[in-house]
């Protein structure tokens, strides 16, 4: 029967994971920030556990049938995971939607904040601390074995660790949040039911019960009684309520180290959802097998044994700073041992829990061990079981005071060394006093104050090292040590580091670089600096009256540095909700001077959700800089409730602007973000970052085009600051137009909008970044001589293609324009000269017929096979691709090739390649569908490049011709590795779409 208990309260240790899990990620999307998310939701958890552990302690002592009331228990639980979601959508609903809350000011409303997200989660808590009691106190009735008190600390911890793997890695991405909280509910009403079943079928009291009896002799003869060996020796013991203070100092300290560790392993193996997961995992595994090791000792000196496990806990958690460096070392190389596969992923994560053990364990088994043992000192000395409530609740109340105090106070003033030598020494304090006071073998021991003192004393001397655990070797193989000036420093919600080297200064948050800066200010800005000015100047080019802005996010300041130099910018706040941000950001000071100094910015350290609600105004410009969706909780800000939220706060004509990298992503994730845009906002425009692998998201209730780029040629202070950052006045204008939702509408029909609840890509983009993915969308859209845009939407794209014309003109390879050049003079020279040479004359007189034939066909040809002919088709090629369409006429090169395709100089396939590019050049789309088809039949058009193969099918597709779009997809495209999967998709989908359109027209509809 026990090993069915122990079997279950595993289940409920699994159940009550999956709850946390799930509640960090729902309260993380509503407080704003992932790591106050795991705080409160620590808080809250702990909290929920130490109330229902007194409540149940108390209530155990005048319950007849502890396991009945167990039952009970796991029903209000299942029941509270079924009503969850809906109550949070509820109050939330009401946070966000009232007028009241709004009026409340910041404080007001991150108070009523904490109070919501509290009312709605901590009954649950506290019925999820009220089942160890219960089920304790039923299993030393049934069995009167001290021995299950350790075991059920191990089984429920054990699930637990089990519990939130699962829900990570396979039920939040396969089900989503609300799913996953039901899976949780059917455990707990499993284990309602049979629980119930064996409440009701055995006596309230052993005794009674001649078939537990008989268990229970089984028992006791298979394992020796448990003696009480502090009690037949007589040794002295500390007072009762002594052993409740150690119990709650051990909690605040395993806290301390789990919150210090989550900071620390987030730079090792980078701040994704599924680390932090891994890292609790880890943290529950140790406790769990320290449990079930305590069971053994119970027949040991209970004093002596917890106050070594308290010596030797924090001897390993020191050790984790003593030993850091071959941690950084082993992830460092793990980057050159794993394949960037999805296989080579699974392998990763497995090495990352790996780690996390290794670095945890050792600390938290010994942690484990103490709370089983102040149990079952207390059970013994008060020879009840009341004090199993009390030790539960107050451990907990200490672990809600370290998960707390250790985010919020200890990681920001006491720095991450301070906050873990803290915890330490309090734990080693603890054991070595209790053994020093209350047993003499160690207080006149020299060897004991010896190891003692060498436990403790390194960790004045040793530091973490700045340059490694800042490396950011979780992302690729790094120089660990590289030769650079750096400064650290632990903030509330991440490690923001601020480096310099010989040629650039950059800023990190948790080992990630998130925005950098060439120290050559002599040349045209480059790199993230060129993404942070686009995020300014593009929407500034939209907008042709003064206006006010909103920024979430102050990274670098060069974003809000760039927007500020607008003198249509009236007043301008700006959101950051980790201060420690904006003091190291003043390094790239006075380069980004304007987002420190100029009087119509203002900096809020907040929640950009609770501000915005509470700031009660609306902007005509809001921008989000916070990018890398793999960081557990910024996917959050690519969710469609957070677009509707931020909607609220934009006035009529109001625009979103968003970045988001290419690199380390896909194309999938990312169409998950667009589709998310699109439910929300009716104009999606989207354009590529200049000579930058990002895109510029720019969303609004109105169509989105720069009507006022103009005034970068004519204002003044505009001018002059394109003049500083050594760019053309047009350098961010519509050449670098992408596309728009409503082009790509269809291909999204049945693609899922990233959401809070369903969290596509907060589980999906660490695989992305860790298998070196690409986006390939700004490849679909921006190489192309018939690009899509003028298919997809005509009209739009023809007040865009100016611009574009523009700057492809003024980008010419004038080098290989006249190698090019060159060789056809050469060869048009020699055509010439055999035009000019006598006909040969044949021994035999040819008919009429032949003489024709001959005299049409050209006397010189150039031969295919020739080196020089495949060089130049090569050059040619790829340089005709970057001369607009519109000014081909007006080209030297173009002219001269179109002259010798006229005169039949050149082989046939590249004369054939040549007309259908012509045809569709003067929109003659259905006889350029011909020639494809044409061409089709001759060669293996399979062979082609990509860049043709886009050609040609949006030939067929401008000639309404999807039959032919779609031989062409299942012979050459299909199967074309060049050619990215998700303008398949677009194929694909147009190719339903109109064939679907034809079929109307067809039947008169």
């Amino acid at each position: 029967m026990n090993i069915l208990v122990y079997f279950l309260f595993a289940l409920s240790g699994f159940a009550g994971l999956i709850y946390e899990g799930s509640w960090a990620r729902y309260l993380k999307l509503f407080l704003g920030h992932a790591s106050y998310g795991q705080v409160l939701t620590l808080c809250i958890y702990m909290g929920g556990l130490a109330i229902g552990s007194f409540i149940a302690g108390k209530m155990v002592e005048w319950v007849k049938r502890p396991l009945l009331g167990y039952a009970a228990v796991e029903l209000a639980i299942g029941i509270g995971g079924l009503v969850y979601h809906p109550l949070y959508n509820l109050l939330t609903g009401f946070f966000f939607d009232s007028e009241w809350i709004a009026g409340l000011g910041f404080t007001g409303a991150e108070i009523t904040k904490v109070v919501l997200a509290t009312g709605s989660t901590l009954p649950i808590a506290i019925a999820v601390g009220m089942t160890f009691p219960f089920i304790a106190a039923g299993l030393l009735r049934k069995s009167g074995q001290e021995l299950s008190l350790p075991m059920l600390y191990f089984t429920n911890s054990l699930g637990s660790a089990i519990g939130i793997l699962v829900t990570s890695y396979l039920l939040i991405p396969e089900l989503g949040n609300h799913a996953t909280l039901c899976v949780a509910a059917s455990i707990n009403f499993l284990l309602a039911a049979v629980f119930g079943y064996i409440g009701f079928a055995t006596s309230p009291n052993k005794e009674d019960d001649e078939d537990d009896a008989a268990d229970v002799g089984a028992d006791r003869a298979a394992e020796p009684l448990n003696v009480d060996y502090v009690a037949e020796h007589k040794l002295p013991m500390p007072p009762k309520n002594t052993w409740l203070w150690i119990a709650a100092i051990t909690g605040l300290t395993s806290f301390v180290y789990e919150i210090v560790w989550i900071r620390l392993l987030s730079l090792l193996m980078g701040s994704s959802s599924h680390s932090f997961d891994q890292m609790l995992s880890a943290f529950i595994l140790g406790l769990a097998i320290g449990s079930a090791v305590s069971g053994k000792l119970l027949k040991k000196d209970s004093l002596v044994i917890l106050s070594l496990a308290q010596i030797f806990m924090a001897f390993f958690a020191l050790c984790t700073l003593y030993f850091h460096k071959p941690f950084w070392g082993m992830m460092n190389e793990a980057n050159q041992i794993f394949n960037t596969t999805a296989d080579g992923y699974i392998c990763w994560s497995l090495f990352k829990y790996a780690l996390s053990v290794l670095w945890m364990v050792p600390t938290s088994f010994f942690a484990g061990m103490t709370l089983p043992l102040i149990t079952v000192i207390l059970t013994r000395a008060f020879k009840s079981e009341a004090p199993i409530g009390k030790v539960y609740g107050w451990n907990t109340v200490g672990s809600i005071i370290g998960s707390a105090g250790g985010g919020l106070i200890l990681l920001p003033f006491l720095q991450l060394k301070g906050a873990l030598v803290f915890a330490a020494v309090l734990d080693f304090a603890i054991g070595f006093v209790l053994l020093v006071v209350y047993r003499k073998k160690f207080r006149y021991s020299v060897p004991f104050y010896l190891v003692a003192a060498l436990m403790v004393l390194p960790s004045i001397f040793v530091n973490f090292d700045p340059h490694l655990v800042t490396s950011g070797a979780f992302r690729a193989y790094k120089n660990l040590h590289p030769d650079e000036k750096i400064v650290v420093k632990d903030g509330k919600t991440a490690t923001i580091s601020f480096h310099e080297s010989d040629v650039h200064w950059y800023i990190k948050t948790n080992g990630k670089a998130d925005a950098s800066m060439s120290k050559d200010r002599k040349h045209p800005i480059e790199g993230d600096e060129l993404t942070q000015a686009a995020t300014a100047f593009m929407p500034m080019a939209m907008r042709t009256e003064p206006y006010d802005a909103g920024m979430v996010g102050f990274g670098s300041g060069m974003g809000a540095h760039y927007l500020l130099a607008d003198p249509l910018l009236k007043d301008f706040d700006c959101v950051e909700i980790e201060e420690e941000m904006m003091t190291l950001a003043r390094g790239f000071y006075p380069w980004n001077a304007r987002g420190y100094d100029d009087p119509r910015i203002h900096i809020y350290i907040d929640d950009a959700q609770t501000f915005f609600l509470t700031n009660r105004r609306k902007y005509d410009l809001l921008i989000s800089v916070p990018s890398n969706p793999w960081v557990s909780g910024v996917a959050s800000l690519f969710s469609h409730e957070f677009y509707a939220k931020m909607r609220r706060y934009m006035k009529p004509g109001g625009l979103w602007v968003q970045w988001i990298q290419t690199y380390e992503f896909n194309d999938q994730l990312f169409l998950n973000i667009l589709k998310a845009l699109d439910v929300v906002f009716p104009y999606v425009s989207l354009y590529r970052a200049p000579e930058e692998p990002d895109i510029i998201i720019i969303a609004s209730d109105q169509p989105v085009i720069q009507k006022n780029i103009g005034r970068f040629s004519t204002d003044p202070l505009l001018v002059a600051e394109f003049e500083r950052i050594h760019r053309e006045p047009d350098f961010f204008g519509e050449q670098n137009f992408l596309f728009t939702s409503k082009m790509v509408r269809p291909m999204m029909e049945n693609i899922q909008p990233n959401s809070i609840f369903t969290p596509i890509v907060d589980n999906k983009a660490e695989e992305a970044r860790f298998v070196h993915s690409n986006a390939h969308i700004v490849q679909v859209f921006d190489s192309c001589e018939v690009c899509w845009p003028e298919y997809l939407d005509s009209a739009d794209y023809a007040l865009r293609r100016p611009a574009k014309v523009k700057a492809m003109m003024q980008n010419k390879d004038t080098y290989r324009e006249n190698a090019l050049l060159a060789y056809l003079v050469r060869t048009d020279s020699l055509m010439r000269a055999a035009a000019q040479a006598p006909a040969p004359q044949d021994s035999v007189t040819a008919d009429s017929t032949t003489q024709t034939v001959a005299a049409q066909k050209p006397r010189f040809m150039v031969a295919e096979a020739t080196p020089e002919w495949k060089k130049f088709r090569e050059e040619y090629i790829e340089w005709v691709r970057g001369i607009p369409m519109e000014a081909r006429d007006t080209n030297a090169v173009y002219v001269k090739v179109r002259d010798l395709v006229n005169a039949g100089v050149f082989p046939a396939s590249f004369v054939d390649e040549f007309n259908i590019l012509e045809t569709a050049r003067a929109k003659d789309y259905a006889t350029a569908a011909k020639l494809v088809v044409d061409f089709y039949e001759k060669y293996e058009i399979k062979n082609m490049d990509e860049f043709f193969l886009r050609n040609v099918a949006v030939i067929s597709f401008l000639a309404r011709e999807p039959e032919l779009a779609n031989a062409l997809y299942k012979d050459a495209i299909r199967r074309h590795e060049d050619i990215p999967a998700v303008e398949k998709l677009l194929i694909e989908k147009e190719i339903v779409r109109l064939r679907r359109e034809q079929t109307r027209k067809n039947m008169g509809m």
